[in-house]
């Protein structure tokens, strides 16, 4: 009877072993694809950002860059969601780029995540009153203010 009990235990140990080191392994996958995830976002908001200049330089459709700053005034308030803690570049190094600061200082760049929010939706209002100019102007300020501000201080350099 002794016997069976220690086997049971033995068995039941080796059973939460492998859980636990199942859950470890899908919770790495997961942050991976979150990195995976964020960056997937970045880029679609270059994407934006580029429509927006097009039409500043006078290449593109007001349409489009309306469109596309609407997306990124949609995306503003999801940024914060993509920046979970042990995704950062000490983490995953050659994975992802957020440097580990920005985990200490989260305070400051919700408050750079809260600014580039408030100059896109102005951006918005700029490409309705269809002065390109005025569009280029707010572009470089959202730039600055907003996707400058947290890449300079929270993102390492890509190689």
């Amino acid at each position: 009877m002794k016997n069976i009990f220690q086997t049971g235990m033995l068995v039941a140990s080796i059973g939460l072993l492998v859980a636990a080191g199942a859950m470890s392994v899908a919770a790495e996958d997961s942050k991976e694809a979150l990195i995976k995830a964020r960056q997937d976002f970045m880029e679609a908001q270059a994407d934006d950002v580029k429509a927006v200049a097009a039409y500043a330089k006078g290449e593109g459709s007001k349409e489009s860059a309306l469109a596309a700053a609407n997306d990124l005034a949609g995306r503003g308030p999801k940024i914060a969601a993509l920046f979970v803690a042990g995704t950062s570049a000490t983490d995953y190094p050659g994975k992802s780029f957020a440097k580990p600061e920005l985990w200490t200082e989260m305070d400051k760049a919700k408050a750079a995540w809260s600014a580039l929010q408030g100059e896109e939706v102005k951006l918005v209002a700029v490409i309705k009153d269809g002065d390109q100019k005025a569009v280029g102007d707010q572009l470089g300020v959202m730039g600055k203010a907003g996707c400058g501000s947290c890449h300079t201080s929270y993102r390492i350099k890509k190689p």
